[in-house]
């Protein structure tokens, strides 16, 4: 079916659905709670009878023990958007090798378990704005048009977080689970690259895909480094003590990208190009509590 994932990974997938931290406004059928309360499937808590109420919501147990009318309350199983955005810039590397390798694996695997378990998954590539959308899709018979759309992607452009937040959010989308798969290499802060977001009351986790050889260059003496998205070129000499100085700055970066995530409430993992691909994305979804 797909060049991304193989047949024996995705039946590791099979059984596991995608979770939200917290309960969104939701509708139709689907997999995930939504703040409507009323008849549903999932019990959710008890508050005082008042007269209307649905008597066949009373809860005699209580009543009986505490000679109180308690009503039973629940939450709808209710289907919840998830929106996947993968960024395609230049400084994600080829298109079949590295940073944009993974992050099209990652997003195949969001995109697998989210078509299996019936929710609306839309795809949406970016650099600077939103450059190719799938939008969304239901089921699993649509997995084959998930992989042909992720399999076409091709790098191109600078990284603008916050006009594709404005472009594709500024349109009305219902609120649902935003996953973001970037290299978060960008001179905008990242602070006013979310601010769009912010507004619109989705839940978010992002993915920081690393390479390690941006993390750890093994380069010395006089080289000429080319900026991979705008083609800027600067000349200089590596030494012992620059390289440390940049490891630094890189830990640096990562460690301040985390803690956006973590002060704004959001999920957060971090996954290399070295690392295993399948073991490390089933280990740190389940730790963060995204995968159940």
């Amino acid at each position: 079916m797909s060049t991304l994932l193989s047949k024996e990974f995705m039946r590791r997938l099979d059984g596991i659905s995608l979770l939200l931290r917290k309960p969104v406004a939701g509708h139709l059928r689907g997999q995930h709670r939504s703040r409507k309360t009323g008849v549903g499937m999932v019990f959710s808590d008890y508050r005082p009878y008042s007269s209307g109420d649905d008597v066949r919501n009373l809860d005699w147990a209580t009543y009986m023990r505490l000679d109180r009318l308690v009503l039973r309350m629940f939450e709808e199983e209710a289907d919840t958007p998830i929106y996947i955005l993968i960024d395609n810039s230049a400084s994600m590397g080829r298109d079949d090798s590295g940073k944009f390798e993974m992050a099209k694996k990652f997003a195949a695997v969001l995109a697998y378990v989210g078509l299996l378990n019936h929710d609306r998954v839309s795809l949406i590539s970016f650099s600077d704005g939103m450059v190719k959308e799938m939008p969304g899709r239901r089921g699993k018979n649509q997995m084959w048009r998930a992989m042909h759309f992720l399999e076409s992607l091709k790098n191109e452009g600078e990284t603008h977080l916050g006009n594709t937040f404005r472009k594709y959010f500024g349109a009305g989308r219902t609120r649902g689970l935003v996953f973001i798969i970037s290299d978060f290499l960008f001179e905008q802060p990242i602070e006013e690259s979310f601010r769009p977001i912010v507004q619109y009351g989705h839940e978010v986790f992002a993915t920081h895909v690393i390479d390690e050889e941006e993390e750890d260059p093994n380069i010395d003496g006089h080289v000429v480094l080319v900026d991979s998205e705008t083609r800027e070129a600067l000349s200089a000499h590596v030494t012992e003590g620059t390289l440390a100085a940049y490891r630094s700055e890189f830990d640096k970066h990562r460690e301040n990208t985390e803690a956006f995530f973590n002060r704004s409430g959001w999920g957060y993992v971090s996954l290399r190009t070295n690392d295993d691909f399948e073991n490390s994305v089933l280990t740190s979804l389940k730790k963060e509590g995204i995968f159940r």
